[in-house]
């Protein structure tokens, strides 16, 4: 783990928001790795949202005001909708990476390399509360998006962690309350469940 300093979520201040001027490169090929993590799906936020998960995770009003404009201010993904002028976005890939450059890492690959199947039950037990929270603050869309644990163990390997695909299986019936197979075998977990699960240990490691 590479950090200038692990700050919890309570020490990060108005200020920190500079960091993420300062990791912009960082940040943005982390958000777009994490596209490719996700089969180069994309998933616009708007600003109510950013704000809301920044707010449920503890940030100061400060930063939670700040956060959506200093991520879409490295543009690293730009909208172009017909009859408006091409807008920057935040998208859900950027969601982990800034809560954590926020926190002050700087090395995003490596950011929850304490995290395995051993410890990941433990980890998101502990965080209960803040992990129902973030489900429960999470638009009601993403509780019927379904991706496969696959992708899950990949985007939690994009951040350093080591989580199978079978335990995330698992772990998204246990806290999620819910995961699908269809006829052909093919397993689902909840875009829901993987986003909580990857914000409350990028709040929290």
């Amino acid at each position: 783990m590479s950090a200038k300093s692990r700050l919890t979520v309570d020490q990060v201040d108005a200020k920190c928001l500079s960091y993420l001027r300062d990791e912009a490169d960082g940040l943005g090929k982390k958000a777009m790795e994490l596209t490719d993590s996700w089969g180069q799906a994309m998933f616009i936020l708007d600003r109510e949202t950013v704000e809301r998960l920044f707010n449920v995770i503890g940030f100061s009003e400060d930063v939670v005001s700040g956060v959506y404009d200093g991520v879409c201010d490295i543009a690293y993904v730009k909208h172009n909708v017909s009859g408006e002028p091409d807008r920057a976005e935040f998208t859900y890939h950027a969601l982990d990476a800034a809560c954590l450059v926020l926190r002050g890492f700087t090395d995003l690959g490596a950011a929850l390399d304490e995290v395995d199947d051993g410890n990941a039950e433990k980890l998101i037990a502990e965080e209960r509360p803040l992990f129902d929270r973030i489900m429960d603050s999470l638009p009601d869309y993403c509780r019927n998006l379904m991706f496969s644990p696959e992708v899950a163990a990949r985007v939690v390997t994009s951040l350093g962690g080591d989580v199978s695909a079978d335990k995330l299986y698992e772990l998204a019936w246990l806290f999620g309350g819910q995961n699908t197979k269809d006829l052909e075998g093919r397993r689902g977990v909840s875009t829901q469940f993987i986003r909580a699960f990857t914000l409350t240990l990028s709040a929290t490691v």
